[in-house]
């Protein structure tokens, strides 16, 4: 189930993540170690929606200027919500890099960015969409079951077909959500294709890894372990020198706690 789509008219999220990215392939003049900072602050009451979002992705996120980081705050309006539908529409106000330049060659540095989130949740499927930043679609079927097929996909950027990421998986839960146990670990079969990439904060420089792979895990909610077989990988360099970086196996792991 979507967790924004909550039964609850009020609620509260605040969420952090931290990740360090090591790159053994990169060349010679591009580092090596990337950060992946996200914090977010998500206060809904009643119909009223207030985010506050801070996203960092450089070699020197804090250090690098305006194109190594997004943050702002922004507000929505739920205007429908039934037992099954719900709808959010709102403004933000982002701060950062967004590829416009002002006359002097300088980018400009606040946008307004449109809010949407939209759900319907059904005992058959769970459709979620969401526009913050980027634009991400989740789609369960047979969410109520103890086999589900699970999809989601994004778009990171904006330049063509290879920017949509998907990730689709088979995955079957140990217990139904009536069960005493609850709904809390299950096993799962996917295939996906994903990409991180990362603006320098030497300008003019960015650092991108495209790859598919196939992939199976387990889940017990606090703990994910997620294994698989990775290939065609590539790097991209300043978005014009590609290189190979070849086939492998990878293993994921994700520990998590909800407070």
């Amino acid at each position: 189930m979507n967790p924004h789509f909550s039964k609850e008219r009020n609620s509260l999220l605040v969420a952090g993540v931290f990740k360090q990215y090591f790159i053994k392939e990169s060349e010679s003049d591009y580092s090596d170690l990337y950060h992946s900072i996200n914090i977010m602050v998500d206060r809904k009451i009643k119909s009223h929606l207030f985010l506050g979002l801070f996203v960092g992705e450089s070699d020197k996120p804090f250090y690098g200027g305006l194109r190594t980081f997004t943050a702002g705050p922004a507000y929505g309006y739920e205007f429908i919500r039934t037992e099954n539908i719900s709808l959010t529409l709102g403004i933000g106000l982002g701060v950062g890099d967004f590829g416009i330049e002002l006359p002097n060659g300088s980018p400009l540095p606040v946008m307004p960015i449109p809010i949407v989130r939209f759900n319907v949740d059904t005992s058959l499927m769970d459709f979620s969409f969401e526009f913050l930043t980027k634009p991400v679609l989740n789609v369960t079927l047979f969410s109520e079951y103890r086999l589900r097929l699970i999809n989601s996909f994004r778009v990171n950027q904006f330049r063509d077909i290879r920017d949509l990421l998907f990730d689709t998986r088979i995955m079957y839960r140990f217990f139904s959500k009536e069960s005493k146990m609850g709904d809390f670990a299950g096993i799962g079969l996917g295939i996906k294709n994903g990409a991180f990439g990362f603006p320098l904060a030497e300008k003019g420089k960015s650092y991108e890894v495209v790859y598919h792979c196939v992939y199976g895990m387990i889940d017990l909610s606090f703990l994910q372990i997620q294994s698989g077989y990775s290939f065609n990988g590539t790097e991209t360099y300043d978005l014009k020198r590609k290189k190979d970086i070849g086939d492998g196996f990878y293993i994921n792991v994700i520990l998590a706690w909800q407070f």
